[in-house]
């Protein structure tokens, strides 16, 4: 009789332990807000779970990534813009300086000349942060410098057209800018200016062959800008693209991962009325099997 009874109260003890351990999952489940707060909860489902956020961190990276390729294209494209500008008014003097026949002139449209070569030169060194934009892969290195004596100006003998790329998904790279070289024909543009500006201060006006010159490269900085115009919408489309992605990914994660509050605590309240119920069975059943010990 006893060794029933002892299997009894095992049994007894066991199932209650049973209960408690449900009713402890169910109330750490609605504290926490998750259903699974530790491997051993759900080996399987925590290791989905991990799986689909590591996915989310990735997209997160690639996001940052092509947001700041954006930026990058954007302020090569604003000096492209302003360097545009210039070269207009730069073309619009020599305009001048070819109608004007008097060769005494010459010189002031020179000087004026000076000026706007010296802002194009400023916008061809545009930074990024601490970043040349223009530097191709040698962002740290000034792109063009001006000689001392104004007779030329210098690239950077490593070169500046090298071609940036950052990751936007797994094992796949995309190209973020738009090289001096091609912007500024390697630096040539500044030697067609400086050759004119010198021939207006000897006092000969520009011919027809300068202005085509100066067309030429409008086009080129036209041509090279919508270039990166073309860069920053696909950047733009690939963030879309990843914040979709990783929408439909953090929605996955809640609906697998996620705790039905309103479920889990009627859950919880019958788990507890249960357990109650049978810790008030379980104290009968070890009265009487105390008793029946005692007797």
């Amino acid at each position: 009789m006893r060794i029933n009874e002892n299997q009894l109260i095992n049994d007894l003890l066991y199932s209650l332990g049973q209960s408690r351990q449900a009713v402890d999952a169910l109330q750490a489940q609605i504290s926490s807000g998750k259903l699974v707060n530790k491997p051993s909860d759900d080996p399987v489902l925590m290791q989905r779970l991990m799986l689909l956020q590591d996915q989310v961190n990735q997209n997160s990276m690639f996001q940052q990534n092509a947001g700041y390729a954006v930026n990058f294209l954007s302020s090569q494209s604003s000096a492209l813009d302003q360097s545009v500008q210039v070269l207009t008014q730069i073309k619009g003097l020599i305009l001048s300086a070819a109608n004007d026949q008097n060769s005494a002139d010459q010189s002031t449209y020179a000087s004026r000349l000076d000026e706007s070569i010296n802002q194009l030169l400023d916008l061809a060194n545009t930074k990024f942060g601490d970043r040349y934009v223009f530097g191709g892969r040698q962002t740290t290195n000034q792109p063009f410098l001006m000689k001392p004596d104004r007779t030329g100006v210098v690239v950077n003998p490593n070169g500046i057209d090298g071609v940036l790329q950052v990751d936007i998904g797994y094992q796949i790279k995309a190209q973020y800018n738009v090289t001096g070289a091609e912007a500024f024909s390697n630096g040539q543009i500044f030697s067609d200016l400086i050759a004119i500006r010198d021939k207006m201060k000897s006092g000969t006006a520009p011919s027809s062959g300068d202005i085509q010159t100066i067309d030429n490269y409008l086009n080129q900085l036209i041509s090279t800008n919508a270039k990166a115009g073309s860069m920053i919408n696909r950047f733009q489309l690939i963030q879309q693209q990843l914040s979709s992605e990783s929408d439909s990914l953090k929605s996955t994660i809640s609906t697998l991962g996620d705790t039905d509050i309103a479920a889990a605590v009627i859950q919880l309240q019958q788990k507890e009325i249960a357990l109650n119920a049978a810790l008030q069975t379980g104290a009968g059943i070890i009265q009487l099997s105390l008793a029946n010990f005692l007797k």
